[in-house]
């Protein structure tokens, strides 16, 4: 069973240990999943829930996912991630799904970092520019 939450970074900070040393802890704000649509074997081969993230508007949503999400009696999400599980029997639609699920497990954690384009050395490497004017 691989389930899995999505959450966003905050920032940084540091906790401390019994002998005094600073470890450096990334602070990440974790949404809970509510479980839209159990996908079944019998109908697609494998066993899978699918889970919907972050709340969205409705005036952001297209005519198509308005459909599906008011079919299903929820309200819209900005990310639906699907999610092989070996036991659908342990979830239902509308559950919401928190860090309960990680009680006690080892966590992989994976990053995707926002595109920055071509940046200039100002911006890439925080260079410092020449005074503005020349008065």
């Amino acid at each position: 069973m691989s389930l899995g939450l999505i959450g966003t970074k905050i920032g940084m900070t540091r906790e401390f240990i019994e002998t005094g040393q600073a470890i450096p802890v990334t602070v990440i704000k974790i949404e809970k999943g509510r479980v839209i649509e159990i996908i079944e074997k019998e109908k697609r081969g494998y066993s899978a829930i699918k889970v919907g993230f972050f709340k969205q508007k409705n005036s952001k949503v297209s005519k198509q996912m308005k459909g599906y999400f008011t079919k299903k009696n929820t309200e819209p999400k900005r990310i639906l991630k699907e999610f092989r599980v070996e036991n659908i029997s342990d979830f239902k639609e509308g559950n919401e799904l928190g860090l309960e699920i990680l009680k006690k497990k080892f966590v992989d954690v994976r990053s995707k970092t926002i595109g920055k384009g071509f940046a200039g050395v100002i911006k890439r490497w925080n260079f410092g520019g020449l005074r503005a004017s020349h008065g």
